[in-house]
């Protein structure tokens, strides 16, 4: 298995999907072999509980790689020392990511399994973030990457991958039109083993997520600005680096409180003993994991269209779309009380789709 970061800790979307796939085959009897590329995060031990063995490359972020034909984000994980020790087997390979596809079309590898994990479509992905950024430099990088990411896609992962496993129903319909002959549909690995809800009441709202990556800072600042400054329910917003644009905006609003690199088990406590996990997003791709822990743990989840559109979680979520539709919700949902049926109803669902070893039985049959 190649994953794109060290997956542990399991505390951001990407990385929670690489872990709990991971771990769902471990539990199942298989023996890996994990290598990660290295790209601010440090080494895990934990890691070594789950893997027979665990190697970590450097990712290089030099100019250089940014000025290549290849996708800075595949680019930027080669390494000859994994090549090698790729080759010194016969094994099925794993890629957890288009990031890590830069050797899926080496000629030593053309009689291996390779099976890809797409986590999205990331040329979509990207073209969004290129929509979404102020800065010119920053907007005209995410719009070439697209279009690198989109020319790879088609020219190497769709020629050489043996499986592809996409993330959503919708994205397992765009890659089957690819005409690949073997795509599978294999939902978010995630960290619920059960629904833990708790019935009753809570007095705040909360958005959670990775505050540096700019949809999320978007999400965080629409709801701040086009929703909270208008009712006087309490907000919170919880994830990881904040930026000063997101910190100083929050810092007018009194309803609204920012709690910034929230330890795992403080932000389990805050997502369910919230009233409200209020989740959206400006950019459709791929399954959105914070979704995932908010109707596991959560009470109620009220979202927007991008956010849960053919997720297969729409019967369990509230959908409103614009300020004025999520403020007279909120208000509304706030005098409810979330009750054992509201559980039930989620547990049925979820069971049937998004069960991590039923999931990884899959992968396991894929590789042989």
């Amino acid at each position: 298995m190649i994953s794109f970061n060290t997956p542990y800790p399991a505390n951001y979307g990407g990385v929670i999907g690489v872990f709990y796939h991971l771990k769902a085959l471990h539990l199942l009897g298989a023996k890996v072999i994990l290598h990660c590329f290295e790209y601010g995060r440090p080494q895990a031990k934990e890691l070594e509980a789950f893997c027979e063995e665990v190697h970590y490359y450097p990712r290089k972020m030099g100019l250089i790689h940014q000025l290549s034909s290849i996708p800075f984000i595949v680019k930027s994980r080669t390494s000859a020392k994994l090549n090698n020790r790729l080759a010194k087997d016969n094994y099925p390979i794993i890629f957890e990511g288009t990031h890590v596809c830069a050797t899926i079309d080496h000629q030593q590898f053309k009689d291996r399994i390779k099976l890809v994990r797409m986590h999205n479509i990331e040329w979509k992905y990207y073209h969004n973030l290129a929509i979404q950024e102020n800065n010119f430099a920053k907007r005209m990088f995410f719009h070439l990457e697209s279009w690198k990411l989109k020319r790879f896609e088609l020219s190497t992962i769709i020629k050489n991958a043996d499986h592809l496993l996409a993330v959503s129903p919708d994205e397992t319909k765009y890659f089957k039109q690819l005409n690949h002959p073997s795509v599978h549909y294999l939902s978010a690995f995630h960290a619920n083993e059960q629904v833990t809800s708790k019935p009753g009441k809570g007095d705040y709202v909360i958005y959670h997520g990775d505050l540096s990556v700019k949809d999320n800072e978007n999400a965080a600042l629409f709801l701040t600005q086009k929703v909270f400054a208008h009712i006087n329910t309490k907000l919170v917003i919880a994830g990881l680096n904040p930026g000063l644009n997101l910190i100083n905006t929050i810092n007018n609003y009194p309803n609204v409180e920012l709690i910034p690199n929230v330890p795992s088990g403080k932000m389990e406590d805050l997502i369910q003993n919230a009233h409200v996990n209020l989740l959206i997003s400006f950019n459709a791709a791929g399954m959105k994991l914070k979704l995932l822990n908010a109707v596991y743990r959560g009470r109620f989840c009220m979202v927007n269209d991008p956010m849960v559109i053919n997720t297969g979680m729409e019967k369990i979520c509230v959908i409103k779309n614009s300020a004025d539709e999520m403020k007279e919700a909120v208000l509304s949902i706030m005098n409810k009380v979330f009750d054992q049926p509201e559980i039930e109803k989620r547990r049925e669902l979820l069971s049937k789709s998004f069960s991590n070893v039923t999931n990884a039985k899959i992968t396991m049959q894929l590789l042989g």
